[in-house]
């Protein structure tokens, strides 16, 4: 999970989250605000290195950084902060509206039936930050294999949640 947390030149907060494994993966987004002006900013014509795209529809996380930078660099917002959390970290569930165990049980059962384990994944999550890193550590298949990976996640959390 990505969450970025936003801060306006003119006041406000925001706070922008979203579900995804790494940062080209598009993932649901969450958006929360305490100021209309800041809200519109940030909501509206959305532009990334590769166009135009809508935030609240589920976007990548690397868009929504270069969008930020762009704001940033504009003097829009004063301030960006980027936390990045992983399915290993504590309090990842309450996150995602899981308990810890069902966190714990969800992901024993996924690593089981993709063949992954915690060593393999606590690797992948670690480089996932560079993606010169990913490009040479890992082959296109085993980078779609660990994608998939994120989206059975996702979408698991995403059945979970309405009824958390």
């Amino acid at each position: 999970m990505f969450i970025f947390k936003v801060r306006g030149a003119e006041g406000g907060q925001a706070e922008i989250r979203l579900q995804a494994l790494d940062w080209s993966e598009q993932g649901v987004t969450t958006f929360t605000c305490n100021n209309d002006k800041l809200a519109v900013l940030l909501l509206s014509e959305c532009r990334s290195g590769q166009g135009f795209f809508e935030l609240l529809a589920g976007t990548k996380p690397m868009y929504v950084e270069q969008w930020l930078e762009y704001l940033q660099e504009a003097g829009s917002i004063a301030d960006v902060e980027l936390k990045i959390y992983s399915p290993l970290d504590s309090g990842y569930g309450e996150l995602c509206g899981l308990d810890s165990e069902q966190v714990q049980q969800l992901l024993n059962l996924v690593y089981q039936v993709g063949g992954f384990n915690r060593l393999q994944i606590m690797r992948y999550l670690k480089h996932r930050q560079s993606s010169a890193m990913m490009s040479t550590r890992y082959s296109p298949d085993e980078l779609k294999r660990y994608r998939h990976l994120g989206e059975l996640i996702n979408q698991l959390i995403r059945l979970k949640a309405p009824s958390s």
